[in-house]
């Protein structure tokens, strides 16, 4: 049996980079696939802005959506130090109204994006029981929409996943504010990267491995989760940023060396990984896709989306 055979499922934020390729994904496996977009209307894609309710209520009524994917957030850690109002506003009104509509509608399933940043500076690696430790705002707007998702499963048993993923990267991502997409491009115009002290450790996933969660999570039973319906995503690897940027330029073959800029990022956390023990037993998912083999697939796709 298809699991996904002819399933209404909605994206919000399905232009975004994991949107899209999750789209692709489902629309592969037989799903009726709907996106939510705050500037386009076209095919699939709904033109709506997740903080008004009303619109995400009536498009969830009105394609009959049986699982919803809410991607659609501000995800960029400085767009919060520079507006902080606007990313809160975003990521926490947007996921109510989603949660709201979702309970209204009596969808089978939601899946709400939240992020390993919500940690903040824990015991490493992060555990699933964790409580949340945000400092700045993207943070803290990540941890309260994750709150809200978790004070509708409590109070009204609405069937709802929540992800805490590591950073994502690989082929598609245009967002050239993030590390890997933006040392790669730097690399490629033979131009050196900038470094900002370079001494945090993170966990990178290649965006294949990203699907395959989401997909797994989408298909478990609610009930063989339990209480805490969330799950981390990571690959038990972490790597500097100095390290990160070091493997970019090899993968690249271009002779460029990193130029180093004194000092931090302010606020940064030196120290963020997290455990995946839980989606290797309840969901047996595990990634499969070393750093470096994901590196050189993505440097490819840059080189052709670049040069």
């Amino acid at each position: 049996m298809n699991f996904w055979k002819d399933k209404p499922v909605l994206i919000t934020g399905i232009q975004g980079f994991v949107g899209s390729h999750l789209a692709k994904a489902l629309e592969e496996k037989g799903a009726i696939v709907w996106g939510l977009s705050r500037s386009v209307e076209k095919g699939n894609i709904l033109k709506a802005n997740i903080i008004e309710f009303s619109r995400v209520d009536q498009i969830i009524k009105k394609k009959k959506i049986a699982i919803c994917f809410h991607l659609a957030a501000e995800s960029i850690v400085e767009s919060g130090q520079e507006d902080p109002y606007q990313t809160l506003k975003i990521n926490t009104l947007g996921t109510l109204n989603v949660l709201e509509a979702a309970r209204k509608n009596n969808i089978e399933k939601l899946i709400i994006a939240s992020t390993s940043h919500v940690y903040g500076n824990n015991r490493l690696p992060f555990k699933e029981e964790y409580m949340p430790r945000p400092t700045r705002p993207y943070e803290t707007s990540k941890t309260c929409l994750d709150l809200i998702a978790q004070s509708y499963i409590e109070t009204f048993d609405l069937p709802v996943l929540i992800s805490r993923f590591c950073n994502i990267y690989g082929p598609g991502d245009k967002n050239y504010n993030r590390l890997i997409p933006k040392t790669i491009k730097s690399v490629l115009n033979n131009e050196r990267p900038l470094m900002w002290g370079g001494g945090s450790l993170r966990d990178y996933l290649y965006i294949d491995d990203a699907i395959t969660a989401y997909l797994k999570l989408a298909a478990v039973s609610i009930p063989s989760v339990g209480k805490n319906r969330i799950f981390n995503f990571g690959t038990g690897e972490h790597y500097t940023v100095e390290e990160v940027m070091k493997m970019v330029i090899l993968s690249s073959g271009k002779n460029v060396t990193i130029k180093k800029i004194s000092g931090g990022r302010d606020n940064e956390i030196l120290k963020q990984y997290v455990s995946s023990q839980k989606a290797k037993k309840l969901l047996n998912w595990k990634s499969k896709i070393p750093f470096e083999k994901g590196l050189v697939k993505t440097v490819l796709w840059y080189k052709k989306e670049l040069l």
